[in-house]
């Protein structure tokens, strides 16, 4: 599962609070009424206006004014007329209100019901249109009476309490929650180039290919988005001017060492001459590793892809006709992986060729995924121990602390495959293998758009 950004976490804790404390308030209020009135309705102001109605119904003519008085309050204000206005009522707007009313009044009751708001300064009946209009806004129902004439209520005042049944610090806070989530979508708006930016950086960490970051947001965050970019531009140019110095270096070197070479071949042969020749070996294949070191920096091109099956088919067939004890387990298929085929290459032929200098066998293997593949070289030898597998892929680094390259490297071989792996978006791992020996575990992601084929029944 994916870690969620501060953005999200932030806007989790606080709309959930937020929520959570509403429905406390509401559940609170309606336990406090449910003790207090079991006969009170959901709405109570529908229910005093269908009461009173009703009521209106079996009292004679006489003695409504005398129910009218008892009913009227500071914000309920009912009256009896003996016909609609001329110009009639405003058309219901609030159909829910109505429907609540007739259920209150009887489930069959066909009789004439007419809601609407208007606004407090408004002198006509037109309804409301704008929500903003609400605020402050009258409540008026006209309902027909059994008796003749209809039922006029004028209200104000805590309508959401009146007229939902809920307590009117609910709407506030119902206001407040959705000020409080646009506040928290504003927030993630500006927070958002810092994400892009840490993904951007972490993706530069591992291809050392410029990332450009659209520069968008605060101004701060702004300018800290063109400082990376500066940075990332300086840090590709530096690299790239070493590569080229430790290329150059690398040719002079060679031409100067092909020399020595040639010399050599006139003298006689001698116990001096058989050392100068493999020191000339050792210094040809450090010159050659430092300039594989330097390259390897670069990712590869992200369209440009290899069949890691025929690499690893490739360096078991060529070892194997050299009379080594190594074997492969794993089928023809073709595995496309990210990366250049040299480089995947020097990183087999590393990997194989650690196995074979410090445990004298090297056993590969190939065992695809969904959407990787994992290559692993295991060896018998003494293993590498625990404290040491971090510091195995630091440059120069040897666990055999001579200089004689026939017990060990110079200590790139492992900087290198690591470098690749991580260009073409990969790991590597080094763990024991089971009866003694290292495995080393690399782990590719496959190529776009490529698929491995179901192992067969």
């Amino acid at each position: 599962m994916a870690r969620i950004g501060i953005a999200t976490r932030l806007t989790l804790i606080i709309v959930g609070a937020l929520v959570l404390l509403q429905l406390l308030a509401v559940a609170s209020y309606f336990v406090e009424r449910r003790h207090a009135a079991d006969g009170a309705t959901f709405a109570p102001l529908l229910g005093q206006i269908a009461s009173l109605t009703l009521l209106l119904d079996r009292t004679p003519a006489d003695d409504r004014n005398l129910v009218l008085r008892a009913a009227t309050g500071l914000n309920f204000v009912p009256s009896v007329r003996a016909a609609l206005p001329q110009d009639g009522t405003p058309p219901s707007h609030s159909h829910l209100a109505e429907w609540r009313l007739r259920r209150l009044l009887g489930q069959n009751d066909d009789r004439f019901i007419a809601i609407w708001f208007t606004r407090a300064d408004q002198s006509n009946r037109h309804p409301l249109t704008r929500l903003r209009d609400y605020v402050g806004s009258q409540f008026h129902a006209v309902v027909g009476l059994k008796s003749g004439g209809y039922l006029d209520v004028h209200a104000t005042g805590n309508l959401a309490m009146r007229l939902l049944g809920l307590p009117v610090g609910f709407v506030a806070g119902f206001l407040g929650l959705i000020v409080a989530v646009l506040a928290l979508f504003a927030v993630r708006r500006e927070t958002k180039p810092l994400t892009e930016l840490g993904a951007a950086v972490e993706q530069f960490g591992s291809s050392l290919e410029p990332q450009t970051i659209k520069e968008q947001g605060a101004p701060d965050i702004r300018a800290l988005i063109g400082a990376v970019n500066a940075m990332q531009q300086r840090i590709v140019q530096l690299m790239r001017g070493r590569t080229i110095v430790l290329g150059a270096m690398s040719h002079d070197l060679r031409t100067y060492l092909t020399r020595l070479r040639l010399r050599l071949e006139l003298l006689p042969e001698s116990e001096q001459r058989s050392k100068a020749a493999a020191d000339l070996d050792g210094m040809q294949a450090l010159v050659d590793d430092t300039l594989a070191f330097a390259r390897a920096s670069f990712a590869p091109d992200a369209n440009e892809s290899a069949d890691l099956t025929a690499i690893v088919k490739k360096e078991y067939e060529t070892r194997k006709l050299l009379g080594e004890n190594i074997t492969w387990t794993g089928d023809d298929e073709p595995l496309m992986v990210t990366g250049s085929t040299t480089a995947l290459r020097r990183v087999v032929a590393n990997l194989v060729g650690n196995a074979m200098t410090y445990g004298k066998v090297a056993d590969i293997s190939l065992i695809p995924g969904e959407k990787s593949v994992e290559l692993r070289v295991e060896d018998r030898g003494p293993g590498i121990a625990e404290k040491d597998r971090a510091q195995v892929f630091e440059p120069f680094f040897r666990l055999e602390t001579s200089r004689n390259r026939d017990s060990g490297g110079a200590g790139l071989g492992l900087t290198i495959v690591r470098q690749i792996v991580e260009s073409c978006g990969g790991l590597i791992a080094i763990k024991d293998r089971p009866g003694g020996g290292a495995c080393v575990q690399v782990t590719f992601p496959l190529a776009r758009g490529h698929r491995p084929a179901p192992p067969a029944a």
